[in-house]
């Protein structure tokens, strides 16, 4: 899958299967007694990681930066998802 993709409408094929995936894992981390900020901290970490070798750095870094300012313009209190 290409960094472009996320373009596409509705998303790249699979991946609500992949955010089904997920959500499995915070749920399976919960579980384990893992605080919600190192899951997300070590789910940061590896996606960057992956991106970085499946797209180069540049390509995600482009990325991360349009992440950023999604972040930064989505309102306080958004429900889950709102920043996709």
């Amino acid at each position: 899958m290409m960094i472009e993709d996320w373009d596409a409408p509705d998303g790249p094929a699979g991946f609500e299967a992949a955010l089904d995936l997920v959500r499995s894992l915070w749920a399976e981390g919960r579980h384990e007694g893992v605080p919600d900020r190192l899951v997300a901290w070590a789910m940061m970490v590896e996606s960057v990681d992956r991106l970085a070798t499946l797209h180069g750095p540049s390509a995600t870094a482009a990325l991360l930066d349009r992440l950023g300012r999604v972040v930064l313009d989505t309102p306080p209190g958004a429900g889950p998802g709102s920043r996709q």
